[in-house]
């Protein structure tokens, strides 16, 4: 019996390392994997005088025992046989979901935006089947990966970044010209944008200013979660969540020091993360309300109209806005339920603190006034002129107007700027474009619907199901892309579930807003998570897991709403 075990492990081992000298690229990432997981300070000395489970658990942002989780995880799926359903997919003409020409399958478009890709031995070849299941078995991997790094931070969410680059470079999965295009969007030159332009503001005072318009006149934790928070999340139906989170981040900081100082204390954690969850979480709730909340409305307007059936504006909020008032109200509650006790020692009143803090500015003039007409202009061509220059343009203009006028210096930004943070976003979006352009996002879509108990995918049952894999699709993708490549494949079910094709076209659009838990879901995460730091201490308020834990318990929240309020609430007495 041993023996055999023993033989049995032998073959094993020697088909793995025939696999791998047969993917030599492979096997340049196994490597690159292997050397990551050595510190330059070790040796004998330092391996002796540690326990290997000291080791493995590492310290901040170095977790080797989750390194090598995830390079096992990798490789794991990598190797894994190919579905068929995964090779029916990538050969189906048109498949519902996924744009391309008329004709043509998954394999074939892949052949027309990758072109050819070397073989091995400078030939090339088109892609054929075989290799599109390939790089759609990649995608998985980099998503598990990126998600257990990211969550864990085993290594600097940075370095997770250029990992995800790694994988693709190494495995071919893109010629590398596009790769690198990946992490240049409009998106990221926005999260640049936002971030420094928030250093500058900040810089010029003009943060407090800002805040006594928001928050002069609230007087108490009460106010702050019943009255402030609704008010932004009806504010977030018209203009963008992640510039309200931008510009009020600075000032919430700043708010979290003056009230700790007020009650003769330098820190609490606690109260800064309940300021910013508050601006965070209410935001989230204006998502269903308008289209104008973001691309992932617009992209549902769009199907449907390519669908015969045009939604207008008002129609859209005629079934979106009862939404927002329920849910920024549950949000107040979850927040002041989870919250209450950990701040209720000290004494919070925002109105009072900020505007102690603007008599300290003295007149309005200079500096202020410039950064004033700064941020004006640049929300100003994000409003209306957003669709010729997008929100990256504008936003890398008012940086270059900071530095021409004087307001900061490269150091300042430079040393402001969570550039780490950046390119985790950068990795986010390129990897959100490959989920969507190698099909991987459609064949896990498909899978898991069509997976799913018929009891699921008729009546109300169908907008359950439709929520549930929005939500857990859209936080490893930006909500835009998410509703692109579910929505096309919900709303023609909408006849087989005996429902209208606008309630499961809103049920995916709704569902999109719900990205709490996973830092990478939307720009606002990220900022929150860059600025949200002790102005003077350089403390970091909010941590993922933090993130993750209150962001779960939010999800589960924000679909009992969905479910009993809109679904089966509301819903019945519109006509459709």
């Amino acid at each position: 019996m041993c023996q055999r075990s023993y033989l049995c492990g032998i073959k094993i081992f020697s088909l793995l390392l025939d696999t791998l000298k047969r993917n030599s690229q492979v096997l340049v990432l196994f490597s690159i994997i292997l050397y990551g997981l050595q510190k330059e300070n070790y040796d004998m000395t330092t391996l002796a005088s540690n326990t290997l489970w000291t080791w493995l658990k590492g310290g901040d942002e170095h977790k080797p025992i989750f390194i090598i989780l995830a390079a096992v995880i990798f490789f794991a799926v990598y190797f894994m046989p190919t579905p068929k359903s995964m090779e029916a997919l990538v050969t189906t003409e048109n498949p519902i979901g996924y744009k391309m020409k008329q004709g043509y399958t998954i394999v074939d478009h892949l052949n027309d935006i990758c072109h050819t890709q070397p073989d091995g031995t400078g030939a090339h070849k088109p892609i054929d089947v075989q290799e599109a299941c390939r790089k759609i078995k990649i995608v998985i991997g980099m998503i598990l990966v990126a998600a257990l790094l990211w969550g864990t931070v085993g290594i600097p969410v940075g370095a997770t970044a250029f990992l995800i680059a790694v994988i693709m470079y190494l495995t071919t999965l893109w010629p590398p010209s596009m790769i690198a295009k990946f992490y240049m969007k409009d998106a990221v030159f926005f999260i640049i944008g936002a971030l420094s332009l928030a250093v500058g503001v900040e810089k010029t005072g003009l943060d407090r200013r800002i805040g006594l318009v928001f928050l002069g006149w609230t007087k108490s934790r009460v106010s702050l979660i019943f009255v402030f928070g609704p008010l932004m999340a009806v504010v977030a139906m018209f203009i963008s969540a992640k510039c309200l989170i931008a510009f009020l981040m600075p000032v919430l900081m700043r708010l979290y020091k003056n009230i700790c100082r007020a009650n003769g204390i330098e820190r609490h954690p606690k109260l800064g993360l309940f300021l910013i969850f508050v601006i965070l979480y209410m935001t989230a709730m204006g998502g269903p309300g308008a289209p104008t909340v973001g691309a992932r409305n617009v992209i549902m307007m769009n199907i449907f109209t390519e669908m015969g059936k045009t939604m207008t504006f008002l129609q859209w909020m005629k079934y979106g806005f009862w939404f927002v008032p329920v849910g920024s109200l549950a949000v107040g509650v979850f927040l002041y339920a989870f919250f209450n006790k950990r701040v209720m020692d000290i004494e919070i009143n925002p109105g009072r603190h900020i505007k102690e803090d603007v008599k300290l500015l003295g007149k309005y003039q200079g500096k202020e006034v410039i950064m004033t007409a700064i941020l004006f202009l640049t929300i100003g061509m994000w409003v209306f002129t957003g669709h010729i220059f997008g929100l990256g343009g504008p936003a890398i203009l008012g940086v270059v107007l900071m530095f021409i006028t004087g307001i900061i210096s490269w150091d300042e930004l430079n040393n402001n700027v969570s550039w780490g943070v950046v390119w985790m976003y950068a990795a986010a979006v390129g990897l959100g474009k490959v989920i969507l352009d190698s099909g991987t996002g459609l064949w896990l879509a498909t899978t898991a619907f069509y997976s799913l108990p018929d009891f699921m995918v008729n009546g109300e049952g169908l907008l359950i199901s439709i929520s549930v894999l929005t939500t857990i699709v859209t936080n490893f993708m930006n909500d835009g892309a998410a509703v692109a490549v579910i929505g096309p494949i919900t709303i023609p079910m909408h006849a087989m579930a005996g429902l209208d094709m606008w309630k499961v076209g809103l049920a995916t659009a709704f569902s999109s807003s719900f990205a709490h838990a996973v830092l990478i879901g939307r720009p606002g995460l990220v900022i929150a998570y860059t600025l949200g730091r002790d102005p003077e201490t350089g403390e970091r308020l909010l941590d993922l897991g933090q993130l993750f834990k209150y962001g779960v318990a939010l999800i589960l929240m924000s679909w009992l709403i969905l479910w009993g309020w809109t679904f089966y609430g509301y819903w019945r007495f519109l006509s459709f």
